[in-house]
């Protein structure tokens, strides 16, 4: 609580009160915010960010809003995913675009980190749901996006509200995706006993189910799986091969891969493929896929690339996406990279994904 209770020249005409209200983290800061009005200048580091935007925003101060922004935005960036999750509720509440979509991105790339992490179990219902809805995830599987759903839902805080949590939450995981000995598993599971999760569950299984019954002859049936729950994620899983990009330049090197044929996941990976790599200069790489006989069902493969770069950490800090593509005998997907960080890039994984239609 702030008062003005300055008087007039002389003291002879005073002023009533002006009482200001704000919270914490804007009274941590708000002679920073003052000091901006008067100099234009301020100093922002991540613990005082949060604080001057939410001044600036209820100032509308809109020079100082949109420093923040950039400011935040850039160290938002991966692998910095702690400022990400502390920023994400923030940018949402205020209504900033770009905020949101930076601090999405890089909870998306770590979403693996997060999930395994002791703060999991606490986090909010939205924020889970709000991130389950990426087709952007980068996640060894979909089953360990399950193994993580189940453990919240079953923590203890949170099963009072099984049923509308599990009814909220399952949907948004793409069973589908899952090998068929993982969807064993999962019905010999604690959550398939439960009688809140039971019903929901089942259903969602056996639409698993029915995706790897008729996929396989979409062309002859009329069916369509496009709906984001039948396609995958950038499982990390269907990762095809690694460069060590400071230690070669790849340049015409060609690299013959494997993966499953046709677009139900399987253990057994024995369609090929080969990749071409180059590398002529400026650091940007072109790639080039080619599918075998082998790696084609009816004459075809319908696949979709995604290039993930990472740092020394092995934190993802870069990905690029191709655009789902039908492959035959006589053509390929051309891929061109260019490294945002090249300093920074360490080792690139290539994924192949087989999408349905």
């Amino acid at each position: 609580m702030f008062q003005n209770t300055s008087g007039g020249a002389g003291g002879g005409f005073g002023r009533d009160p002006v009482e200001l209200s704000e919270t914490p983290e804007c009274v941590a800061v708000f002679d920073k915010f003052l000091r901006y009005l008067y100099t234009a200048e301020i100093s922002i580091s991540t613990s005082t960010a949060v604080g001057v935007l939410c001044l600036a925003d209820k100032y509308n101060v809109e020079s100082l809003k949109a420093l923040c922004v950039g400011y935040m935005a850039e160290n938002a960036r991966s692998p910095r995913v702690r400022n990400a999750l502390s920023w994400y509720a923030w940018a949402k509440a205020l209504h900033l675009e770009s905020l949101v979509e930076q601090c999405t991105k890089t909870i998306a790339w770590n979403v693996h980190e997060i999930i395994t992490s002791p703060e999991w179990l606490s986090m909010d219902m939205d924020f889970i749901c709000d991130m389950l809805r990426s087709s952007e995830l980068v996640i060894p599987s979909e089953f360990s996006l399950f193994e993580a759903a189940s453990e919240w839902l079953l923590h203890e805080p949170h099963r009072p509200q099984l049923r509308e949590n599990a009814a909220r939450l399952l949907p948004l995981l793409r069973f589908p995706q899952m090998l068929a000995s993982q969807l064993y598993q999962l019905e010999q599971g604690e959550l398939a006993t439960r009688e809140e999760v039971r019903d929901e569950l089942h259903s969602l299984l056996s639409k698993a189910y029915r995706f790897r019954a008729l996929c396989p002859f979409q062309a002859e049936l009329g069916v369509s799986f496009s709906e984001p729950y039948y396609t995958p994620r950038d499982y990390v899983s269907y990762t095809v091969d690694n460069v060590r990009m400071q230690n070669t330049l790849r340049f015409g090197i060609q690299v013959d891969v494997k993966m499953f044929r046709g677009a139900v996941p399987v253990e057994t990976r024995d369609g090929d493929w080969k990749i071409t790599y180059r590398k002529p200069q400026n650091n940007v790489w072109s790639l080039q896929l080619y599918g075998h006989d082998t790696a084609m069902m009816n004459n075809e493969a319908r696949v979709q690339p995604t290039i993930l770069v990472y740092d020394e950490n092995e934190k993802v800090i870069q990905v690029e996406r191709g655009a789902a593509a039908v492959v035959s005998r006589g053509n390929c997907i051309n891929l061109q990279l260019t490294i945002d960080e090249p300093h920074a890039a360490r080792n690139m994984a290539v994924l192949l994904k087989n999408v349905p239609s």
